[in-house]
């Protein structure tokens, strides 16, 4: 499977494209070359989230096969000041990293996937996987924006889903702090999920979406 992953530099990005890496071609989307060695094939796109039809341009000037399945693990973590304090242009700012480039991910995959069936493949269809987060569903105070583009994120993923012929929209909510990631705070004794049981749930959303609901949610305790 060729897998596509936006958001490939960030930690669950690549922590995700070194688990699956072993049994799939992954290639990322990035804004800027990476330092040093990367577990995925970079494609350096600096304005992607502007223009998304260009991530189809740029794969097939390098030669890639066709898109099987994409993955956006876009955005962060943060804890700050409340959400009304941090002000509009801080707000701007978030949405631009969040729903903004969630909204041109879901943009892109829909033209993967107009390609892949002008181009005669077999199974046209492709999987577009977004991740999401506890912060989608529960107000978090210090990440109030993360909250507020989370559950948009929700819905866009849902509208996405019902209105495309061509992509299988599918969110995975990972409902625990994800292992490794030193932004987040563990104090009390928070269990954590790690990096392989998140790949290996997006492994079986990608495989056989028709088996999940748009919305699945994976915690510690899984």
């Amino acid at each position: 499977m060729h897998i596509l992953i936006f958001g490939a530099s960030g930690h669950v990005g690549t922590g995700l494209a070194q688990q699956l890496c072993s049994d799939h071609r992954i290639t990322g989307i990035v804004r800027s070359a990476p330092a040093g060695e990367v577990p995925y094939a970079p494609v350096v796109l600096p304005e992607w989230v502007e223009r998304p039809k260009s991530v189809v341009e740029r794969l097939a000037e390098a030669g890639l096969p066709p898109v099987d399945a994409v993955i956006a693990a876009i955005g962060g973590w943060y804890v700050d000041r409340p959400v009304l304090e941090r002000g509009l242009t801080a707000f701007d700012e978030d949405y631009g990293s969040y729903l903004r480039g969630h909204f041109s991910a879901c943009a892109a995959s829909e033209a993967l996937a107009s390609g892949r069936m002008r181009g005669g493949e077999s199974g046209g269809r492709i999987t577009h996987l977004a991740l999401n987060g506890v912060a989608s569903v529960e107000p978090l105070p210090g990440s109030g924006a993360i909250s507020v583009f989370g559950a948009a994120q929700k819905m866009l993923i849902e509208v996405a889903a019902a209105e495309s012929t061509s992509v299988d929209f599918r969110e995975l909510r990972i409902m625990a702090p994800i292992g490794g990631d030193d932004r987040n705070d563990l104090t009390g004794g928070v269990e954590t999920i790690t990096l392989a049981e998140v790949a290996a749930a997006a492994t079986a959303v990608l495989h056989s979406p028709d088996r999940f609901d748009v919305s699945t949610e994976i915690g510690a305790d899984d």
